[in-house]
């Protein structure tokens, strides 16, 4: 940049002068960086749509699989004799069960001591011994030479109670032991007796030098009948084709039912999540298409946001934003496709004809009103008459949101798939066309339509602001030509009146 000289010779504010003819010229400029706002809040509203329908798609995910709709509940008609909760796929309707006996937990050996100790985290003090356990290994009732060697544990009087608890339960001796209301209680793991020395008698956790456990108690199984069938278990708790079963009382000669059915709570929340996913998507994309374009607002510039109130500037963006995606084609052709897919009756040599329809499970249009026009495709849905289908045509339910079809025919396979099924594809393909012109928000690679038009916009920007450059120098240079001819003529001026003066 070369001297620049303003004003000092004309008194011409040639500054605000030069800026006023830049303002001219960076007018292609503007119109520019105009443009890129609007293609960018295209793209930015264009991906807005894109998460709607990425959670339409997720919802339809579910919809799309059998096993959603063949969730089961159980119900026992008495809870005191037999609990029931379904945890797999139970394969009966019903189960009738006979509890004979319950079964009685037994209590494993154990041994107990008072160590001298109260505060598990201290010392436990006096001298350096050894702990050896050994076990029953071969169940006669006795601890002698043809068992198992006993297992060493070191002990130190530095050791807290804590540390040796820890030694003794990571010593696989066959022993866990632990301390509670101040006392150390050693307890078989697998329930074979066992024998506790220790090498010096007199030891702070006064254990003996030869302790043996107690024998303990065997338990007794759960006597019971599924069906007619007996059967035995270990503990109340059972898993029985599918079902947790937990016995509580027995009920020798009186079998109780438990019977299962399709959860149809959880059935219609599933619907219902997907309608309201599929309205709002609707609902959106209708407002989109049909959004009027305001004429005579357009993008804000920064230095035209600056110069307006914050409350002023957003609302005139938020006009100039309006229309963005007026009749936009992917959206409106995707809006038909939504539409069909729900309203095209299900096809197939196993469909029931009187379910293959949305409107006979009990989701259908508006009611008839005079607003109803406005809804423009929303679903409604009669609870009643879908939680009817759903519990007594459960199948048939399943089918017109699931049914697949391998046909190679494109029609036909259309019209044989479920809605779910239909759904889903078209949601895909409009999500995919939404991609290609706007990319995603997440890609690290984005060669949308849209982003290659911001980058090139960019570009010619850039190259502009370099043209502009070179303009304002050029009426710099000839802003200071001019001063420096008229500081000149000034000069000469005064010099021909000095020379007057003295004649």
């Amino acid at each position: 940049m070369g001297l620049r000289i303003s004003g000092m010779a004309s008194g011409m504010d040639t500054e605000k002068m030069i800026k006023d003819l830049m303002k001219a010229q960076r007018e292609p400029v503007n119109r520019l960086q105009r443009n890129k706002y609007s293609v960018e809040w295209k793209r930015d509203a264009y991906r807005e749509m894109n998460t709607l329908f990425a959670d339409l798609q997720n919802s339809l995910k579910n919809l799309r699989m059998a096993n959603s709709f063949n969730k089961k509940i159980a119900a026992s008609e008495n809870d005191s004799i037999a609990s029931a909760k379904v945890v797999g796929k139970p394969s009966l309707t019903s189960y009738t069960i006979e509890v004979q006996n319950l079964a009685k937990v037994g209590t494993p050996p154990s041994a107990t001591f008072n160590p001298g100790v109260t505060d598990s985290k201290s010392p436990i003090g006096g001298a350096d011994f050894t702990l050896t356990i050994g076990k029953d290994s071969n169940g006669d009732g006795t601890i002698d030479a043809s068992d198992t060697a006993g297992v060493p544990i070191a002990v130190s009087g530095t050791d807290s109670l804590d540390s040796v608890i820890s030694k003794i339960n990571s010593a696989n001796a066959g022993v866990k032991a632990s301390f509670f209301n101040d006392k150390l209680v050693l307890t078989s793991d697998d329930g074979k007796q066992f024998k506790i020395e220790a090498s010096t008698a007199s030891n702070n956790l006064n254990i003996g030098s030869s302790t043996l456990s107690t024998t303990g108690t065997s338990g007794t199984p759960a006597q019971f009948k599924i069906n007619g069938v007996e059967y035995t278990s270990a503990t109340n708790s059972l898993t029985f084709d599918g079902i947790d079963i937990t016995l509580k009382q027995a009920n020798n000669g009186a079998p109780v039912i438990i019977s299962t059915k399709t959860d149809e709570d959880a059935v219609y929340s599933m619907v219902k999540d997907f309608v309201d996913k599929y309205n709002a998507i609707i609902d959106t994309i209708n407002k989109k298409i049909t959004e009027p374009k305001l004429k005579g607002y357009q993008p804000l510039l920064d230095e035209e946001k600056e110069a307006l109130p914050e409350k002023t500037a957003e609302k005139m963006e938020n006009m100039a934003r309006s229309g963005l995606l007026l009749r936009d084609p992917i959206l409106t052709s995707g809006l038909n496709e939504l539409r069909r897919a729900v309203s095209t009756p299900l096809q197939g040599a196993s469909i029931n004809k009187s379910f293959d329809t949305f409107s006979e499970i009990g989701i259908g249009g508006p009611p008839s009103g005079k607003y109803a026009y406005q809804e423009v495709g929303k679903l409604y849905i009669d609870e009643t008459k879908l939680r009817e289908s759903i519990r007594n045509n459960g199948e048939d339910v399943l089918k017109l949101f699931t049914n697949y079809s391998d046909n190679t025919d494109a029609n036909t396979k259309y019209n044989e798939s479920g809605v779910a099924e239909r759904l889903y594809g078209q949601v895909k393909r409009v999500m995919d066309k939404i991609t290609a012109e706007a990319g995603s928000s997440g890609s690290v690679f984005d060669d949308s339509s849209l982003s290659k038009k911001i980058k090139d916009t960019d570009d010619e920007i850039s190259r502009w602001e370099n043209r502009l450059k070179m303009i304002e120098d050029r009426y710099w240079k000839q802003y200071t030509a001019m001063e420096k001819a008229m500081s000149k003529a000034q000069s000469q001026g005064s010099w021909f009146a000095q020379m007057l003066g003295q004649k």
